[in-house]
């Protein structure tokens, strides 16, 4: 072959051909899409969990000498305020040698894909003192 004509050869097939191809892409897009689907329907509900845990250290540092009544009532007011959505019924308060023990123990679900759902359970608690 002629020198001048070496630098135009054709590679060969094997060589020549990189990266990803359209299934490939498509599959790794469907994959990480799916992911993050999941990150996105589960993001809110770990939110709330740790404005949860933020109100609770909150009590256990602030509220000293509050009855059960009064955990209650303060517990209300800074679930308004931050947004939380815990049923009554997932707050047990009960009282030890120290003061009052708050036990807020529930669950959240989260939609995904169809019928299948995510399913969370937190349980977090601290001391009130007297």
């Amino acid at each position: 072959m002629e020198p001048y004509r070496t630098k135009y050869r054709v590679r060969t097939l094997a060589r020549r051909q990189a990266g990803l191809t359209a299934i490939g892409f498509l599959f790794f897009a469907a994959v990480f899409g799916i992911i993050g689907l999941g990150g996105m329907r589960l993001l809110p509900l770990y939110l709330e969990n740790m404005r949860l845990s933020t109100i609770l250290d909150d009590l256990e540092r602030d509220s000293s000498g509050l009855t059960p009544q009064g955990i209650r009532l303060e517990m209300a007011k800074r679930f308004s305020v931050e947004g939380v959505r815990v049923p009554n019924e997932s707050v047990k308060i009960t009282q030890v040698r120290e003061g009052y023990q708050v036990r807020v123990q529930y669950e959240n679900r989260a939609p995904f894909i169809a019928d299948i759902w995510f399913l969370l359970a937190f349980d977090k608690q601290v001391l009130v003192s007297r």
